[in-house]
């Protein structure tokens, strides 16, 4: 996506939607995010390679672009939004251990 490209509310809607959805639901690894093998995060990441927000690595995993982290700078700073482990949210990394 180039700066003189631009987006139409709807179209800023759906990118928005996917980019939280990407950072919600898919793992990130340094610079590459996994799709973890499920067909809509692939979708996912080939969409949004479309439009020059992240890139293909390969079948399963794709990178944030320049562009791409950008727009999700911008948005989060638009929209007041922070990730949850910023804002005192809860971030599930485990299984609680069952008492026995």
């Amino acid at each position: 996506m180039s700066k003189s490209e631009v987006l139409t509310d709807r179209e800023q809607k759906l990118l928005i939607a996917l980019v939280k959805m990407v950072d919600q639901y898919l793992d990130e690894y340094g610079d590459e995010v996994d799709s973890r093998a499920m067909s809509a995060g692939e979708h996912a990441i080939e969409a949004l390679a479309s439009v020059g927000l992240m890139e293909n690595i390969n079948t399963r995993f794709g990178r944030w672009t320049e562009a791409g982290n950008q727009f999700r700078k911008e948005f989060n700073r638009m929209k007041g939004l922070a990730p949850a482990e910023k804002i005192g949210g809860i971030k599930l990394v485990g299984w609680p251990k069952s008492e026995s």
